[in-house]
């Protein structure tokens, strides 16, 4: 299969990348979480097993890695559908 298009903007080379989004809103409630999460860790029997889990879900809030065409050209970019 080919892994190279052609910039529907400037007719240069497009090849496949990974570009991160993050929300600081989002980074933020992870670490309010994360903090809620140790609380419950210590305080509570039955908080360990919830506090494991929020800790771990807030770890992933605020970042999303996107699979994107990249034009090597002029910096063009869209979302792949892989």
């Amino acid at each position: 299969m080919n892994d190279t298009i052609q910039c529907k903007q400037c007719n240069g080379t497009m090849s496949k990348t990974k570009k991160t989004e993050t929300s600081l809103a989002l980074q933020l409630l992870g670490v309010v979480l994360f903090l809620v999460g140790i609380c419950l860790l210590f305080l509570f029997p039955i908080g360990t097993v919830a506090g494991l889990i929020l800790m771990i879900g807030a770890a992933r809030l605020g970042y999303k890695k996107l699979k994107i065409w990249k034009c090597d050209r002029c910096g063009y970019f869209f979302e792949r559908a892989e």
